[in-house]
């Protein structure tokens, strides 16, 4: 069985912890080898597990798992638009389960939804009007696919408190506006009504 530079390191390192009435010993250096090697087998497997299940990093069954354990099917409870599959790609997939685990967090408030739509969407803006008669009306703007968009729409990625009715609008970037000229209000010819 071949080592790897970091076995040997550690394997080195514990032998050379012994007595030296045991450091001649061939048969108990074989012995101390052995056993230091499934050790070392353990702490890998222990670390790729690690890895191979971060939601960053997962890639198709292991995301499945992950589905399951933040309760979220990669099958969407809805035909989407378009003719697009119910069936999430990874990166799809990967972008619900963080709103799922977001909307989990959520604190109810809704400066706190900023930062959460962020996180997810770096590109894109969302605007919150709360309508104060259990309705909210939700402008997003930025370039979204259809599966997104129906996310959205489906209450899928935006935390919506229990009771409350959200009217969503979509828009694209930059939106038509006075004042600051950037990526995301630009004057006539450049902005986009919302």
């Amino acid at each position: 069985m071949e080592t790897s530079p970091v076995q040997s390191l550690t394997n080195s390192y514990y032998k050379n912890l012994l007595t030296s009435e045991y450091r001649g010993a061939t048969k108990f250096q074989a012995w101390m080898d052995a056993v230091l090697n499934i050790a070392q087998d353990i702490s890998s497997c222990l670390l790729f597990i690690s890895s191979a299940f971060d939601i960053d990093q997962a890639i198709g069954v292991q995301l499945d798992i992950l589905g399951e354990i933040i309760g979220v099917g990669r099958v969407v409870p809805f035909q989407p638009s378009g003719g697009v599959s119910p069936v999430l790609d990874d990166t799809t997939y990967r972008l619900l389960l963080r709103a799922t685990i977001f909307n989990n967090q959520w604190d109810g408030k809704i400066g706190s939804m900023y930062p959460i739509w962020r996180s997810l969407f770096p590109t894109g803006r969302i605007s919150i009007i709360d309508n104060q008669n259990m309705t909210a009306t939700i402008v997003v703007s930025g370039s979204f696919t259809t599966i997104i968009q129906d996310l959205i729409r489906n209450d899928m990625i935006v935390p919506r408190p229990q009771a409350v009715a959200y009217n969503y609008a979509f828009s694209e970037l930059p939106l038509f506006g006075f004042g600051p000229a950037n990526a995301f209000i630009a004057g006539f010819g450049v902005g986009k009504w919302g």
